[in-house]
């Protein structure tokens, strides 16, 4: 199987229910290393991030606000920092 997004980060808003957790799978199951954003629901956050990894992906969790401004910035600086790189964005985020 192809793996298109092996060895990329991807970062998706949104990712614990719906539409972003169906990307957040799609990416994992590409290769990706994916960060599941969320803003609140803990438990659909951590089913997320299994179903990312049951997909061939690693899923890391990243709780933030897509409406403060402060907090993307500080999150998607922690992302680059601590995994060298951010090379997919979904703003699947809706607020």
């Amino acid at each position: 199987m192809s793996k298109p997004f092996e060895g990329k980060v991807a970062l998706v808003t949104g990712a614990s229910r719906g539409i972003g957790r169906a990307i957040a799978v799609g990416l994992g199951a590409g290769g990706a290393k994916v960060v599941i954003n969320y803003a609140g629901n803990e438990e659909a956050a951590r089913e997320a991030k299994a179903a990312v990894e049951a997909a061939g992906g690693e899923g890391i969790l990243s709780r933030f606000d897509v409406a403060d401004s402060a907090a993307v910035d500080a999150a998607v600086a922690e992302v680059v920092e601590q995994h060298g790189g951010l090379h997919v964005l979904v703003n699947n985020a809706g607020i």
